[in-house]
């Protein structure tokens, strides 16, 4: 209870008093489902819903300029939608690096290999060993996908 009530009080440190819009029902649903896994401590489900709820929240954005014949009609990755985005001014450059660390994140826990085994996850594990840091990579990413939706929300 004490580590979900120190989620709760930062979770509310970064939502603020900013008013928040949201690209839609999907994204506003998918907002209340990163809150909800991270308050609970499903870091998993964080960082894999955080990439759901910015892939909406970026194309609503989309949406609300002129068509351009330029873009597909729909992109499946969060890092090609960043870079579409940062190309239209919708959001600057520490946002898209954000991004593109979120779809690398999640990345490693939903891509598999038929082959051989993805050994994506066990990379970032050994990466974050060397790097010495006292928190768990999975805690650390799921702060960093929350860290990304509320970028997006906050966004000038």
């Amino acid at each position: 209870r004490d580590e979900r009530a120190a989620r709760l009080v930062e979770l509310v440190r970064l939502l603020g008093n900013e008013p928040i819009g949201f690209s839609g029902q999907a994204a506003s649903w998918l907002f209340e489902d990163v809150k909800a896994t991270w308050l609970y401590g499903y870091f998993t489900a964080t960082v894999v819903t955080a990439h759901a709820f910015c892939l909406r929240q970026l194309a609503g954005l989309v949406l609300m300029l002129p068509d351009d014949p330029d873009l597909p009609d729909s992109i499946d990755s969060l890092e090609e939608l960043a870079a579409a985005c940062h190309e239209r001014g919708l959001v600057d450059l520490e946002i898209r690096a954000k991004l593109v660390a979120l779809h690398d994140a999640c990345s490693a826990y939903t891509t598999v290999g038929l082959h051989e085994q993805d050994q994506r996850l066990e990379r970032r594990l050994i990466d974050a060993q060397l790097v010495g840091g006292d928190e768990h990579p999975l805690l650390s990413d799921a702060k960093s996908a929350l860290d990304c939706c509320v970028a997006l929300l906050h966004r000038r």
